[in-house]
């Protein structure tokens, strides 16, 4: 089958899981979809356009998570704060050059920080508590120095539903 998408000409099996590598479809970031998914033509098709607007929900969570820094009381201030906290102050100067070229990462808000997250996965799953489909966003500010990621879940409606620090 083909994906009904307008950014890449991609083939898929039904009923395969899709995994892939950005030197396969010439996306910037991994990208995969469950099997589950990929038997439901519907399903694709909100993968496909979901997959068209990627770099502008990566924008959406990162505006997230800049909300949830400035809020004490939001339910992901603490995990977004660790995670910036953790990069900024815990890893070493050397590492912290790395991950924030041309600054002087001690000098960095936590907000400021979050413009050099990049979208490192794009993915579809169906999420078993809410027994729906779901998009998953892994944010990584150099995944070849840090396996630490901001993972942003969005439902159907583009909304974003939850955000956690994973590594």
């Amino acid at each position: 089958m083909r994906l009904n998408c307008k950014r890449i000409g991609f083939t898929y099996t039904p009923g395969k899981e899709i995994f892939t590598f950005p030197e396969d479809t010439g996306l910037p970031f991994l990208f995969d979809v469950e099997e589950e998914l990929t038997a439901d033509p519907a399903a694709m098709d909100a993968v496909g356009e979901m997959l068209d607007e990627a770099e502008k929900l990566a924008e959406k969570a990162k505006a997230a998570i800049k909300a949830a820094l400035a809020d004490e009381g939001d339910p992901y201030h603490d995990a977004v704060t660790f995670f910036m906290r953790f990069h900024r102050d815990d890893v070493g100067p050397d590492i912290a050059a790395e991950l924030f070229p041309a600054t002087d990462p001690s000098k960095l808000s936590f907000a400021e920080m979050v413009d050099f997250l990049r979208l490192k996965r794009f993915g579809s799953l169906v999420d078993s508590e809410m027994n729906q489909q779901v998009f998953i966003l892994d944010l990584s500010f150099h995944p070849e120095i840090t396996d630490e990621l901001m993972v942003i879940y969005f439902d159907l409606s583009k909304e974003i539903f939850y955000i956690t620090h994973e590594s």
